[in-house]
Parts: structure tokens; sequence; C-alpha cells
């Protein structure tokens, strides 16, 4: 099993990206590594994911730019939990439109991972933007893993 899988396991139940048998209500995105080791997967807005009439709702858009950054780690087989999440938002994302997330990892250090997200206007594929580009939203983060590399919990 590659490490990418083996980490993702651990998201069995996720509302982003797991299955819809372990979670009916996921979205089931499936995240692709880029040979820059960035990781993308392509989003349809949809109605039951709005805030203001029309409009994807910012808890969502913060949610899609997490979930990259947690499938970036996943493809270093590193499991761990965002400690900090900054987001800004550059412009409205529409119902109905298609968006391209994307994350990649900036660095490490004493167990902190930094990465940072974005999610783009268009449809890409392979890496290549098929469709007018911009950034609609972007994110950075601080993440970190547990001491004991599980994700034991008390819930």
């Amino acid at each position: 099993m590659t490490p990418y899988l083996n980490a993702k396991q651990s998201h069995a139940h996720c509302m982003v990206c797991g299955s819809r048998d372990n979670n009916q209500d996921s979205l089931e995105l499936a995240f692709s590594q880029q040979p820059d080791g960035s990781v993308r997967a392509p989003f349809l807005v949809s109605p039951k994911h709005q805030g203001y009439t029309g409009l994807l709702h910012g808890g969502m858009t913060s949610t899609l730019l997490d979930a990259a950054m947690t499938h970036c780690l996943f493809t270093q087989g590193i499991k761990a939990l965002t400690a900090e999440l900054t987001v800004r938002f550059v412009a409205p994302i529409c119902v109905g439109q298609t968006i391209t997330i994307c994350a990649q990892l900036l660095g490490q250090r004493r167990g902190i991972y930094q990465l940072e997200a974005w999610l783009l206007s268009g449809l890409h594929i392979a890496g290549q933007c098929i469709a007018g580009e911009q950034r609609l939203a972007r994110a950075s983060a601080k993440f970190i893993a547990p001491p004991d590399g599980s994700m034991a919990h008390d819930c």
C-alpha cells in the first residue's frame, strides 16, 4: 500500500474525501498528486453548499482548502491536524461553477508543517487549465503531527 493510501485510511468517514459507503454526505473528492508535489481536485459547486443565494458558503470554502492541504500531507505519508488556518476570500464562488482545489507543502520545522492552498476558477486536467483561471480563495496553514503518530481520540 502506498504512503498516500495508508494515510488516507484515517479519513474513511471524511465529509470531503470519504466514501459514501461510510458517510452518505461525503463530497467524495479525489485528489491527485501533481509532478511538482502539489495536489489538485475538481469540484462542482452545488446549491446545497451555498450561503448567500447563489454563492458558495465561506465555511465550505475553508473546508475545501483545509482538505486539500491534508491530502498534500497524505501524499508524503503524513497524518497531521490543522493547528492554524488563515483564509483569504478573493472573489465570489458561484453555484454551478466548476473549481479546482489545489495545495502544496511549503516546508516543515520542528514537527510543524506549513502549507498553502488555493481555489481556482476553470477546470484543470493533468495540471493544464482548459478554461479561464482566476484565484478565488487562498489559505495558509500550520499542521502538527501527534507525537505518537496516531490519531487516537477520546470522542
